[in-house]
């Protein structure tokens, strides 16, 4: 069986569990279906999806990065306070949470490919720096609202004639360019092979530290957008923004249920965005159900768990064949 198909298998069970999802709790619950809630968890889904797919570029290569949480939450409270502050234009706040992304996720790119620390030690200790970085920031004051740019940003549409919120419009954008890039570049094909065994892929002369520096580029990019769409979109962000709804397991959960291997290797960008809409609509529809909060952490982390090990025995089962 060749990877295409399992790829699509994955995507097409995504799409119909969503959907089986929504007609169930829509007619247990009638509010489940009004579409200020569908809108909610699209939006929400943009965020979750957005962490996700930089998160499956870390993974693929046999990493991880915990720190998307605080990423995303410190590029919220930073833009946030700044424009409350001193009014800061949209396009500025743009060209922050860039910044904010490339440097962060770069640190922990050096930290894992210059001093050959485990990316999970690494990202653990610079979800703690991080998060430490926008208590100080913020001295613990709260973004309460934003300007109506930001607003029109995060919730608004480019047309009357083309009614798709414009952050579904990033993710869309954003999504193109990791398929492409993942599948059909030097680049992405270097990443698959250090997934796979970095050190055949160095004697092969991929540029493996790099590659991962890129990688973890990648991701602190993305969690930064996702935290500036969260901002722009809710209006708010407080020093628990990320971290306090453990953002950085839902994205490797996301990732994994996506079809992306936890032993690296194999990405599918497709279905981490599949996979994001999917936890969305799985999360929201708990609260319609009353289910405790209390056992949202424990549903992910079984998910997590369960999709580990179908991966897991997927990947011996094709080692088998070979």
């Amino acid at each position: 069986m060749t990877r295409a198909p399992r790829r699509e298998t994955r995507e097409v069970t995504l799409i119909l569990a969503t959907i089986v999802t929504l007609i169930v709790v829509g007619i247990i619950n009638h509010d489940f279906m009004t579409l200020q809630n569908i809108r909610f968890m699209i939006l929400n889904s943009v965020v979750l999806s957005l962490l996700a797919l930089g998160q499956t570029w870390v993974i693929a290569t046999k990493g991880i990065d915990l720190s998307v949480a605080p990423i995303m939450g410190l590029t919220a409270v930073v833009t946030g306070l700044l424009e409350q502050g001193s009014g800061l234009p949209l396009v500025g706040a743009i060209g922050i949470t860039i910044g904010i992304g490339i440097v962060l996720g770069t640190v922990n790119g050096l930290l894992v490919a210059k001093l050959n620390i485990p990316p999970i030690i690494v990202t653990l200790g610079t979800y703690s720096l991080y998060s430490g970085l926008m208590f100080i920031y913020s001295n613990g004051t709260d973004v309460v609202s934003v300007p109506p740019a930001y607003a029109t940003f995060g919730n608004g549409t480019l047309a009357h004639w083309l009614p798709i919120p414009i952050p579904v419009l990033i993710l869309a954008a954003i999504l193109f360019l990791c398929w492409f890039v993942l599948g059909h570049t030097i680049f992405g094909r270097a990443v698959l092979a250090i997934g796979n065994n970095a050190v055949a892929a160095y004697n092969a002369g991929v540029s493996v530290v790099a590659t991962q520096i890129r990688v973890y580029m990648i991701s602190g990019l993305l969690a930064a957008i996702a935290g500036f769409v969260f901002l722009c979109y809710t209006g708010s962000a407080t020093v628990t923004t990320g971290t306090g709804d453990h953002v950085e397991l839902q994205s490797i959960a996301v990732a994994l249920i996506g079809g992306t291997a936890i032993v690296g290797g194999r990405g599918n960008m497709v279905g981490t965005v599949l996979g994001g809409l999917f936890l969305s609509v799985v999360l929201t529809a708990l609260v319609f159900l009353h289910v405790p909060p209390i056992w949202y952490s424990a549903g992910e982390g079984a998910m997590i768990l369960v999709t580990v090990t179908l991966g897991m025995r997927q990947n011996a089962a094709r080692k088998a064949i070979r």
